[in-house]
């Protein structure tokens, strides 16, 4: 992967872009309501008979000060949506607070339309992963058929950050699929994933429309657009979706624990623009899918803690059976291997080492625990030791879970690593994700990857991935062993 290429698109400051699309105008006006800056189109847009230089350093306009007056007093990353009218010219107006400003997106619109239905079918909390992917597909479908764009995705991100088209929904005249196919991490910048959890959906009506400057006294100062949709489209974005042949597009974020979990992707090959009430509608479906994958997980983490708590009690009889290290580590070590899939594993008390079944060198254990050290929470997993750890001798262990430096007593240290062998397996991408970025000819201009068909890689050096709820498995792991502490644990002095 190149690496000017990612250091590019991490550096580009995005919500300081100093333009908006053309398909709105912009107003900004400090907390006192007097008005900094406005795009370049606002007269044209919304046929104001006035000068743009006499907007500036002047009270809203009276249209902008009566929805002003209207709504509610905003916090900091707080919006709300609003309708008004010049003449006989009717618009939204979404009015959003960067916590110096207040920014005013207005929408010319040709009638008001009804608003539509929010919140769609009530859906019961999914029970298990099937019925969870069920709503997934009828979610795609609704939004599909709301929207009328060609595809919609569903983007699941991964804990490596790369992201897989997991679900996928599609007109019935649109040829070729996305779906199973897996997306580099450089693809959405962490930049652009920050935006992406700010703001509920992320609308680009014409990919390749022009930019339309936004205008103040200071032009060496931009107005921070975190919050603004009609912020303008990067110039990299815009020719990515130019070489997936994408004309228009909407994203809405799926968040969990303030993360971004996935994103659900719409496009349309021919520009489209959606109203804001066709966008609410779209984001209220997406919110209610939200909460309950967020009900579904807390309910499986409770579900997972349950058969922890009955795997781990096993695990304690045997320590509190054989009350010493010595005899207990063969069935400890068994146990150990069966719970977690490991091929080996070994137990480090002190300077003794326990081990059991296909494990790492001494000296490999030395590098693996520099790299662990710096891990906050004690535990470290890896299914990549080559990549993970520097001067990582040869081995046939190419994946670990390791739980380290816990305290068993005065005398003695614990830790605990699970070993797993070299696992060859295919990952299927969308396009080749070690070729990112093209240079042109005679130019150091740097573009997105152009091809996005299917791309096998066959991985190795990999282990079999590392589940989901290991961290959590070997958290608790963790304090059993500190649990352990009342037991006479026998070693060598």
């Amino acid at each position: 992967m190149q690496k000017g290429f990612i250091e590019q698109c991490e550096q580009e400051q995005l919500h300081l872009s100093g333009a908006i699309q053309p398909h709105g105008a912009l107003v900004v006006s400090n907390l006192q309501g007097v008005v900094s800056h406005v795009s370049a189109n606002v007269t044209n847009l919304l046929t104001l008979d006035v000068r743009i230089e006499h907007l500036l350093d002047q009270p809203l306009p009276d249209f902008l000060e009566e929805i002003h007056t209207s709504a509610p007093l905003l916090n900091k990353g707080e919006r709300y949506v609003g309708q008004g009218n010049i003449g006989q010219q009717e618009f939204d107006v979404i009015i959003s607070h960067n916590g110096e400003q207040l920014i005013f997106e207005l929408y010319p619109v040709d009638a008001h339309a009804e608003l539509m239905p929010m919140g769609g079918e009530a859906y019961p909390i999914p029970e298990d992963r099937q019925a969870l992917e069920g709503q997934c597909q009828q979610l795609l479908d609704s939004l599909l058929a709301l929207s009328g764009f060609d595809r919609v995705h569903y983007y699941r991100f991964m804990p490596e950050g790369d992201g897989e088209v997991t679900a996928e929904a599609r007109q019935s005249d649109v040829n070729g699929s996305y779906l199973g196919l897996r997306f580099p991490a450089s693809d959405i910048p962490q930049i652009a994933r920050q935006l992406y959890l700010k703001n509920p959906w992320r609308s680009i009506p014409n990919a390749s429309a022009e930019p339309v400057a936004i205008v103040g006294r200071d032009q060496t100062s931009h107005p921070n657009l975190t919050w603004v949709d009609l912020r303008s489209v990067s110039p990299v974005h815009q020719e990515y979706m130019a070489n997936m042949g994408v004309g228009s597009a909407i994203s809405l974020p799926i968040t969990q624990a303030g993360e971004l979990d996935a994103l659900i992707s719409c496009h349309c090959s021919e520009p489209k623009q959606l109203t804001v009430s066709q966008l609410q509608a779209m984001s209220a479906l997406s919110e209610a899918f939200n909460l309950r994958l967020r009900d579904y997980k807390a309910r499986r983490r409770l579900q997972v803690l349950d058969g922890l708590q009955r795997q781990f009690d096993q695990a304690k009889t045997v320590l509190m059976r054989h009350g010493e290290l010595e005899s207990a580590w063969p069935e400890l070590s068994r146990w150990l291997m069966d719970t977690f899939s490991a091929d080996g594993v070994i137990l480090q008390v002190g300077s003794e080492y326990h081990q059991r079944g296909v494990v790492l060198s001494a000296s490999a254990v030395s590098v693996v625990a520099e790299a662990a050290r710096f891990e906050t929470s004690s535990v470290w997993i890896s299914d990549n030791l080559q990549r993970d750890c520097a001067d990582m001798p040869l081995s046939e262990i190419a994946g670990v879970a390791v739980v380290s430096d816990l305290p068993l007593d005065q005398y003695h240290n614990v830790n605990l690593y699970l070993c797993r062998l070299e696992h060859l397996y295919e990952v299927t991408w969308g396009g080749n994700p070690d070729k990112p970025v093209d240079y042109r000819h005679g130019s150091s201009a740097i573009a997105p990857r152009r091809s996005f068909e299917a791309w096998v890689e066959q991985r190795v050096g990999h282990s079999k991935p590392w589940s989901s709820s290991t961290r959590i498995y070997l958290l608790k792991l963790r304090a059993l062993l500190q649990q352990a502490k009342s037991f006479s644990w026998k070693a060598d002095e």
